[in-house]
């Protein structure tokens, strides 16, 4: 085996029985085989990987030769077999190197490599750059272990390169400061700005899951943090937010300017994709609507309808999911429209949100909102949202409808009762339901039909 620097590390590496399987089996045939990548880098953060990939010097035919268990041709002009174990897929990969880049994403050719160095030098981050096996430890010839205590993501070798090769490089980098709670080391972050360009021949699939995964980030603030410091590589993927940058919002209500009231609300929400993202996005139709009062105090009447108008062909644009693209163009569209601290409020509202989890997240986005309002007046702010959410606490412990589909009783009713098909039978079942929203009458099979018994007249056919 080709001689390479190791490093002990504080934690162990627990590999799962199907892996290390596969290996001892590579091993017994005469050759290396290493768990490789983002599971070494998981593992030594004490984090649970979610796949475990292994590298060896066998070429793709000696590794089914060598392995005894069921193997599958996933990739083999990469030089990827996968083995079944205890049908647990195990991803095995020979050395290797990649040719130029001509796209910008992918490699023009591979060649297989003679030692796991020259592998490992192809990759992107000193932290996705390490191997283990069981006799060997870490294998570490670039440094991730000390990048790892330090938090810090700092490219193999020449960051320009790196970034030339894959642009969506860039994007990842993000993802991974972001999520793992890394600052971008010098020479990294200038490459990341200078080669922000190049996410332009990345696909928007591609795009879309490194901004959802980095939306999820455990830290906020962090997240804000490097969203702020690389707020040219966010534009250059949102360009419908530059015109938030340096935004003076002229307001009393306001003690910063617009782009950075969106990052600290964007701090202010928990770990959820979509809310992030809408907290993210939640004022960008300010710009377009803003307007100046006699005493010099911008206003902002309809921003979150314009808002919403914006976030729809954005989120379309960059291939997010229609649930995703309806969930955030909702949150956007509702996040400056306050119920009132009433449990009658707390009911329509309920009502439009469809749902407990969206009210929640509507509450929450507005609440993140507050909190990054001029200090004097958040406070006062979010104790009434307190209140509303005690409202919605009491509604939701009633047997209360949330839409017509929720009433008590049902158009079959209204037919058993005489009534025909008709528009009128859906407006009747549209009263009873607004009915309930306002507490007049209970959500009880009696009481609404009682109230049809009462409402409909001598002659329900006609009706």
């Amino acid at each position: 085996m080709n001689t390479i620097e190791t490093r002990a590390f504080a934690l162990s590496i627990d590999v799962p029985e199907p892996v290390l399987a596969v290996m001892h089996e590579l091993h017994n045939a005469g050759y290396e085989a290493f768990i490789v990548g983002g599971c070494v880098r998981d593992a030594l953060l004490g984090r649970e990987p979610h796949d475990w990939d292994m590298t060896t010097n066998a070429t793709p035919d000696q590794m089914k030769e060598a392995v005894g268990f069921r193997s599958i041709d996933t990739g083999l002009k990469h030089g990827t077999i996968t083995f079944l174990v205890d049908s647990e897929p195990i991803e095995t990969t020979t050395y290797r190197t990649d040719g130029t880049y001509s796209d910008g994403r992918h490699p023009d050719s591979i060649e297989f490599a003679r030692t796991l160095e020259e592998d490992l030098a192809r990759r992107d981050f000193t932290v996705n750059a390490m191997a283990w096996a069981p006799d060997t430890g870490v294998v570490d010839p670039f440094g991730g272990t000390h990048d790892l205590e330090d938090r810090l993501l700092r490219c193999v070798g020449d960051a320009r390169e790196r970034f030339s090769e894959d642009g969506l490089r860039v994007m990842r980098a993000l993802r991974f400061a972001a999520v793992y709670g890394f600052d971008v080391e010098e020479e990294t972050a200038r490459a990341v700005h200078e080669k922000k360009w190049m996410l332009g021949a990345v696909s928007k699939e591609r795009i879309c899951t490194e901004l959802t995964k980095m939306m999820a980030a455990p830290d906020g603030r962090h997240l804000a943090d490097i969203v702020g410091e690389f707020c040219d590589v966010v534009f250059e993927v949102i360009p419908e937010l530059v015109v938030t940058y340096d935004f003076d919002q002229e307001n009393p209500y306001h003690d910063r300017d617009l782009w950075t009231h969106l990052l600290d609300t964007m701090a202010a929400v928990e770990p959820d994709p979509d809310l992030r993202l809408a907290a993210l996005l939640h004022d960008i139709g300010k710009p377009s609507v803003k307007t100046k009062g006699d005493d010099g105090i911008a206003h902002y009447l309809g921003h979150a309808e314009a808002g919403a108008a914006i976030v729809e062909p954005l989120l379309r644009r960059l291939k997010f999911s229609r649930r995703a693209i309806d969930e955030v163009t909702f949150l956007v569209a509702q996040h400056d429209n306050w119920p009132s601290a009433t449990k009658k409020s707390a009911r329509r509202f309920l009502a439009r949100c469809g749902d407990e989890p969206m009210a929640r997240k509507v509450l929450a986005l507005m609440k993140a909102d507050r909190a990054a309002h001029a200090e004097k007046l958040s406070h006062r702010s979010i104790d009434s949202l307190d209140g509303v959410e005690e409202y919605l606490d009491a509604v939701l412990a009633e047997n209360t409808a949330f839409s017509v589909k929720d009433l008590a009783v049902s158009g079959d009713d209204l037919l058993a009762m005489g009534w025909r098909e008709s528009p009128a039978l859906g407006a009747e079942l549209a009263r009873l339901f607004d009915l309930v929203l306002a507490g007049d009458v209970p959500n009880e099979r009696e009481a609404l039909l009682a109230e049809i018994g009462s409402s409909r007249g001598d002659t329900p056919a006609e009706a």
